[in-house]
């Protein structure tokens, strides 16, 4: 039923990259070494048939070995598509189960703020929402590596019919927060060492945490000099 799915030359490309990814876990494990040998046989053995009717009953036999092993991926010793990636996953979720913190409310546009007496209230949730995005950005594309998310977009590229709709779909959002990130910043202008990358990360975090905190200060004052000039009054 799993075959009727794909077409057999999907099945066996996907055979090929399941030997790639076993040879990577070849040292000290047994089990990848004779997965990897196990495919790779069975892939070549379908070249050497002799006959057309033989070429095609081994490579259907082939498939249905193929997609019995990924059914079992779980199970095998390889770094499986999106498996890096479950602590953003789990963040994902968790922001699922309640309204998303960053949306547009019709309060927050500047049309209606710039009449309403809560203006400096407004400017303050305003730098805190627009802040907020950022950080939550650059936060979760940042608690993965850029090669890392390249991997599992080629697995998508390739592979992506054989892919639940979870683990493609976790990975285009990443890739699109990824994206958004380097459209606001700009690309990099140079190569830079990985602990360049970091405290450059930092100090951008800082600077929306700070300048947040400079919005909290002067709403605080000013809403202090009010109730002063209130109490003066009674």
């Amino acid at each position: 039923m799993e075959q009727s799915k794909h077409s057999e030359e999907e099945i066996l490309k996907l055979g090929k990259k399941l030997i790639k990814e076993l040879e990577l876990v070849y040292t000290g494990n047994t089990l990848a070494r004779w997965l990897a040998h196990y495919l790779a046989e069975l892939i070549n053995d379908i070249d050497k048939c002799e006959s057309k009717e033989e070429k095609n009953n081994l490579q259907r036999e082939c498939c249905n070995i193929i997609l019995e092993i990924w059914g079992k991926r779980e199970r095998l010793p390889i770094e499986k598509p999106t498996e890096k990636l479950k602590p953003i996953i789990d963040v994902i979720s968790l922001l699922k189960k309640n309204e998303h913190p960053f949306i547009r409310h019709r309060f927050l546009d500047k049309k209606n703020g710039s009449k309403n007496s809560n203006s400096s209230w407004l400017s303050f949730l305003k730098t805190v929402k627009n802040n907020s995005e950022r950080i939550y950005r650059k936060s979760l594309i940042s608690m993965i590596s850029e090669e890392l998310l390249e991997k599992d977009k080629e697995w998508i590229e390739e592979h992506g019919s054989f892919l639940s709709d979870d683990e493609k779909s976790v990975v285009e959002y990443l890739d699109s927060i990824r994206e958004i990130t380097i459209s606001i910043h700009g690309e990099e202008e140079k190569e830079e060492t990985e602990k360049e990358k970091v405290e450059k990360l930092f100090n951008e975090l800082e600077e929306q945490l700070n300048e947040q905190k400079e919005e909290l200060l002067a709403l605080k004052k000013k809403i202090f000099n009010a109730l002063k000039k209130k109490n003066k009054k009674l």
